[in-house]
């Protein structure tokens, strides 16, 4: 029946094709293990534990890609991983990195991988390969030169042996056919198994990230409540103090000198206006009212036609977020374009808006590139670069920036949207 081989072919035929993919990976986990090889020597010199915290970070991708790989296989979900960077360290925390738990785990992943992996690839593609070989050298033995003869996996001069690696290669061919899907499976559930992180230690990273992210919301929210307060203090307060006071000399001189008093009139009107303006502003400041009439890619477009240089924008892959989200970046792309106005010195800016969709939640990403002059760094928290990264934090985002000396500048917040 057609539909009943095309069911048995597929499963094989991916069991194929994570069996490849896993062997070109173990190529890469070879060179991670030279790498590791020529490192070690300049551990005990002491230069080796700079390079420690690279060595560490290309583990973790190896293991998160394995990880993925199998649980794609798998057709099953892998565990989301909550990662740091290793730069800066000092000497006791290079130490208790490789130390850890995790590190661990993945280093006896990646020895066994490079162990177990050929294994794998010659009984699940070597039998196959193998079988198709013996069946086809039976066919063909006979035209090769007598002194140079086929083998599969003998010499095949004569009849006889050419039934025999025929049969030896329709035996090799029915153990692979029967064989691949579940040594594929192993191999998956063996990976899925190793990498699986340690429960304790998870909800204790995560209880980490929230820490941190409540923390900078709070630290978020009471900025937020001193520049409100300040602005009332500085601005609308002491406009509306003038006009009482204005009311009151208009008042007082009413009589007297009915002209002076229209005058004070007037100057409280005007005080009155300025109050009323530096409210709208100071709102406009906490929820913009262009993100809810043009959404956040019209306020985009809205802030990239101000910046007073060629700007592209791009807002093709996004999509609705939560309105926090979008007011976060909203506030992330205006402080990141008045930076670039200020100190890039750029000729070109492009802005990017997008949504990338991934498991469990959509990721809003705003990206900012210049031609600048480069050298733009993260500050103290509440201030340029620091008070994006306070920002995004507060959400769970992250940011990310690259800016050598010279240009061009990267600045990129991520921004979960199912927070």
């Amino acid at each position: 029946m057609p539909t009943a081989s095309v069911s048995s072919l597929r499963p094989r035929w991916r069991a194929i094709a994570f069996i490849a993919v896993e062997a070109g990976w173990w190529l890469v986990g070879l060179f991670y293990l030279c790498a590791v090889l020529a490192v070690a020597p300049f551990l005990l010199l002491g230069i080796g534990w700079l390079a420690v915290p690279t060595l560490v970070e290309w583990l973790e991708q190896l293991a998160d890609r394995a990880r993925a790989r199998a649980a794609g296989f798998s057709r099953s979900r892998a565990p989301e991983r909550i990662r740091h960077g290793h730069r800066g360290l000092s000497f006791t925390e290079r130490v208790a990195l490789v130390t850890s738990s995790e590190f661990q785990r993945n280093a006896v992943w990646a020895v066994g991988h490079l162990i177990l992996m050929p294994v794998v690839v010659v009984l699940g593609l070597g039998l196959p390969i193998g079988g198709l070989n013996n069946i086809l050298a039976a066919t063909y033995w006979w035209s090769v030169p007598t002194d140079d003869p086929v083998f599969a996996p003998f010499a095949v001069t004569s009849w006889p042996l050419a039934i025999a690696a025929l049969g030896i290669g329709i035996a090799y061919a029915i153990i692979g056919w029967v064989i691949l899907p579940a040594l594929a499976r192993r191999s998956a559930s063996v990976t899925l198994a190793m990498l699986w992180p340690d429960r304790v230690n998870d909800m204790e990273q995560r209880i980490e990230s929230l820490s941190r992210s409540r923390a900078a919301a709070l630290d978020a929210h009471s900025s937020e409540l001193r520049r409100i307060e300040r602005e009332l203090h500085d601005g609308a307060q002491n406009q509306l103090v003038g006009v009482v006071m204005m009311i009151g000399l208009a008042q007082r001189t009413m009589n007297d000198d009915p002209d002076k008093a229209a005058s004070f009139l007037v100057q409280a009107q005007d005080a009155a206006s300025d109050a009323l303006t530096g409210l709208r502003e100071m709102v406009h400041d906490i929820y913009p009212p262009v993100l809810d009439e043009l959404g956040l890619s019209g306020a985009a477009s809205t802030l990239t036609s101000r910046l007073g240089m060629p700007t592209t924008l791009d807002v093709s892959a996004l999509k609705r977020a939560p309105a926090a989200v979008e007011s976060a970046a909203y506030f992330v792309l205006a402080e990141a374009l008045t930076n670039v106005a200020k100190y890039a010195n750029a000729s070109t800016v492009s802005v990017t808006l997008s949504t990338v969709s991934s498991s469990p939640e959509d990721t809003l990403i705003v990206q900012v590139d210049d031609d600048g002059r480069g050298g733009a760094t993260v500050g103290a928290a509440g201030t340029g670069l620091g008070g994006v990264a306070s920002r995004a934090e507060a959400l769970g985002g992250t940011l990310s920036l690259s800016s050598p000396v010279g240009g061009p500048t990267q600045l990129k917040v991520e921004l979960p949207c199912g927070f």
